[in-house]
């Protein structure tokens, strides 16, 4: 079986200008009617469509850290408060190693479990490993929109939600590409949801926000740990630098219970696991520590590596376009606790981050929506003033939608999301894929029966366990290894690459496998000997 990556992107490339497409019209649509819900789907629509572009453009497993997840969930179907990576495993392994160990608790769990529901309903596969990112990506135009209709009108919070739509770093992540993917699409999607919440209890007084604020900063730690209490900063800033609110016992009412819901909701999974893996999890909260004080796994950077990723984050020259607009949103007539809402959380994560010693790229991700929010503001503000011009009604409704839209094509690079012109990432990918379909294949070589597959690719034991029901391994196995294995009844499969010991070349109850993922010109279907 074959599959080329050229076409196969060029058959679904409809979808990705499919959603550029919706984009566009709900902007135009909105600026024409001023009417926000029709407007308000069609870029969700948008962003939907080319969520499912870039799902579908990657039809393989990426390496960091999308296939360790991917594994993860799959076996939640069958334990989901047992998180594991092996199941079973016969030969030893090192807890430490969240790569290779058995219980896996490196990271929280809820982003793992709305994939396996999506694995449930929709089957293990590629798809519906992403679909929950796809969703979340999608769905978060409408709390973007709400908190920008609330802080400056409806206006803004279209332009937020169309910018939000064109952000490649949170498309990658959505594909598996980047490194944290689904993992940091959930955290970010919640810890927005707790913020929008907030912006809604104070500008209803309703109860019950107080309850979600709680609930979704809980549901944020959950998937990346006490980050998750942002909206607190906001919160409290709020109370402390606004007199009304100080003298208020209710402020601090309020902000005490929203905590203790968000208590609720997360603490109870971190004393289960200190329950019931003391091992794994004591190991993994003093680790998670140490990310602060030590350049984790070789992630370090100076004090200025996040402001140096912005144009990694958002875009070319992204920089430029934010201190105009953080300029002119400042000088607003913004309600002046909108401003520190918006602003302080962004300055507290890249502030956080850059102190803390261990750095990557995605960490300041969550806050992307935000500094949407205050582009968008920034840029009504701007149009406000046409509109005391004399310039045609239809021209001044024509530089919103040509503005708006070429930053949000600007910053989508939808020649990059679709490896138009990328020649070395088309041969990775197209590599990555042949060996998959190997993968996927193992299973019509043998009956059914336990099998371990040894001497994959890199850390393709993962992409071996997600696409079969078998146990895999990097490398090939010691003499030792393969005694205890037979005693088990386990068959050993391995993956040959012309250099292979003795020991297992000799061992004619050792099956060997000839392939393209060793053999660079090896021709037609994989073959077993012994």
């Amino acid at each position: 079986m074959s599959f080329n990556l050229s076409e196969h992107i060029q058959s679904i490339i409809f979808l990705l200008y499919s959603g550029i497409g919706l984009v566009f019209l709900g902007l135009s649509y909105f600026q024409f009617t001023n009417k926000s819900r029709l407007s308000l789907l069609l870029i969700a629509m948008g962003s939907l469509s080319i969520g499912f572009f870039v799902c579908l453009s990657d039809p393989f497993l990426h390496m960091w850290d999308e296939q360790v997840h991917a594994v993860i969930a799959k076996n939640m179907l069958t334990n989901p408060f047992k998180p594991m990576l092996m199941p079973d495993p016969i030969l030893p392994y090192d807890y430490k190693n969240w790569t290779g160990n058995h219980i896996w608790v490196h990271k929280q769990p809820l982003f793992l479990w709305q994939i396996a529901l999506s694995f449930k309903l929709f089957g293990t596969n590629i798809f519906s490993l992403r679909l929950p990112s796809i969703l979340m990506t999608s769905l978060l135009v409408f709390p973007v929109y709400r908190i920008g209709k609330l802080v400056s009108g409806k206006q803004a919070g279209i332009f937020a939600a169309a910018l939000l739509a064109g952000s490649n770093f949170i498309f990658q992540m959505v594909s598996g590409r980047m490194h944290t993917d689904h993992n940091d699409i959930a955290f970010l999607f919640y810890v927005t949801l707790s913020i929008w919440a907030w912006f809604e209890k104070e500008d209803s007084e309703k109860k019950y926000w107080i309850l979600l604020i709680g609930l979704f900063s809980g549901m944020a730690i959950l998937n990346k740990w006490l980050v998750g209490l942002l909206v607190y900063s906001i919160w409290g800033l709020n109370i402390l630098l606004f007199k009304e609110n100080r003298k208020k016992i209710s402020s601090y009412l309020e902000m005490i219970v929203a905590l203790f819901i968000s208590i609720v909701v997360a603490l109870p999974w971190q004393l289960y696991i200190l329950n019931k893996f003391p091992l794994e999890s004591n190991f993994e909260f003093e680790y998670n520590s140490l990310h602060f004080f030590e350049a984790l796994e070789g992630h370090a950077g100076d004090y200025f590596y996040h402001l140096n990723k912005f144009e990694t984050l958002f875009g070319t020259d992204f920089q430029y376009v934010l201190l105009v607009s953080f300029v002119i949103f400042v000088l607003s007539k913004i309600k002046l606790k909108d401003k520190i809402a918006l602003i302080s959380p962004i300055v507290i994560v890249y502030l956080f981050y850059s102190l803390a010693a261990t750095k990557m790229p995605a960490f300041p991700i969550i806050v992307a929506p935000i500094i949407y929010l205050i582009i968008a503001v920034s840029l009504s503000y701007i149009l406000q003033f046409l509109k005391k011009t004399h310039f045609n009604e239809i021209a001044k409704k024509a530089i919103g939608i040509i503005i708006v839209f070429f930053l949000f094509f600007h910053f989508l690079n939808h020649d990059f999301l679709s490896l138009k012109n990328n020649t070395d990432n088309l041969k990775r990918y197209q590599k990555a894929i042949n060996f998959t379909l190997d993968y996927k294949n193992l299973p019509t070589l043998f009956e059914e029966k336990e099998i371990i597959v040894y001497n994959s690719r890199n850390y393709d034991k993962l992409k071996i366990m997600f696409h079969t029901d078998y146990r895999a391994r990097s490398g090939v196995p010691s003499q030792k290894n393969i005694k205890v294995l037979k005693e088990n009844n386990i068959e050993i499969v391995v993956f040959d690459n012309n250099k292979l010991p003795d020991y297992i070349i000799k061992d004619t109850t050792i099956a060997k496998i000839r392939s393209q993922v060793w053999q660079k010109n090896f021709k037609g279907e994989m073959e077993v000997y012994y």
